[in-house]
């Protein structure tokens, strides 16, 4: 039987999820009153539910039903988190009591990055080591065909509501978050982030694009440049209207949500420019079907 593992970062299912979930990113630490009191007034000015948490369940739900209509095999499709339950460990041993025979890793992250989906596939594999089991690890399928028409969909609709008049001088400022400058180590994030961007750009008929990062917090020696510097740059050179579109996650979480959301936008109102954010890929039919097909792709034949 073949069990897909989609993971993600973390995702909180209750408001009261927030400090256990930091806590475990502190190793076990409790996090600052402070702190906890900011993320969580995040979490409330949503108005809603953790948007990751959503989409990550219902992508699953979604992903087992589109697979059963593709091959023949027995598949189910497991949620796991680094820092929320349930954690990987316990979904590998649920996995194994299960049946499961075939194990393939799918991150919700398009870009590898050695500490975000990287760390994932590795640990999957440790966990694994010691069982009679196939492992197989969902990599670069960041520029599969199906996957970039969504992203173009996406795109495009985000261009298109800008006034037609105002378009030629349009920005379109692609989005990951931010990494400590390591050469070697930041070399295939920043070479699959490019090649997205790119590849949606060229699909769309994006002329004006540019890659950009988040969640720097002004350190000099992170990855930049930072995405609200270049609308303030671009502004500078002419730039009359901006959209923003995340690449490192297919579902918002709570950083890409305002960072390049609500912030972005306020932004280009003090300087009097148009603004519009592309949609994330979400739980949307067309995302489902497009990791379908991924996950199809490395499924071994019968």
């Amino acid at each position: 039987m073949i069990g897909i593992i989609y993971y993600a970062y973390g995702a909180p299912k209750s408001l009261d999820d927030v400090t256990p979930y930091f806590s475990h990113i502190m190793k076990g630490k409790t996090p600052p009153s402070q702190m906890i009191e900011k993320i969580t007034a995040q979490f409330k000015k949503i108005g809603g539910v953790d948007p990751l948490a959503a989409n990550t369940c219902r992508i699953a739900k979604g992903l087992e039903h589109a697979l059963q209509q593709r091959i023949t095999q027995t598949v189910k499709v497991y949620n796991a988190y680094k820092h929320t339950e349930p954690y990987i460990p316990d979904v590998v041993d649920t996995m194994l009591e299960e049946g499961i025979t075939t194990f393939i890793t799918l991150p919700v992250n398009p870009i590898m990055s050695l500490t975000g989906a990287g760390a994932f596939h590795d640990e999957v594999s440790a966990l694994l080591a010691s069982h009679d089991v196939t492992v197989i690890h969902a990599k670069g399928w960041h520029l599969n065909s199906e996957l970039l028409a969504v992203y173009k969909d996406r795109i495009q609709r985000a261009y298109e509501w800008i006034p037609a008049e105002k378009r030629a001088q349009t920005h379109v400022l692609y989005t990951v978050h931010s990494q400590p400058i390591d050469p070697e180590r930041n070399e295939i994030y920043v070479r699959q982030f490019s090649e997205l961007s790119e590849a949606i750009s060229k699909a769309a008929q994006i002329d004006n694009w540019h890659i950009t990062y988040r969640s720097g917090h002004g350190k000099a020696d992170w990855l930049g440049p930072d995405v609200k510097d270049k609308i303030h740059t671009l502004y500078a050179e002419g730039a009359q209207a901006f959209v923003t579109c995340e690449l490192l996650s297919l579902s918002a979480d709570i950083e890409s949500y305002f960072e390049i959301g609500s912030d972005c936008q306020r932004i280009c109102e003090e300087l009097q420019v148009d603004f519009a954010q592309a949609e994330f890929p979400g739980d949307s039919y067309d995302t489902i079907q497009a990791l379908a097909a991924i996950v199809e792709s490395f499924i071994p034949a019968e």
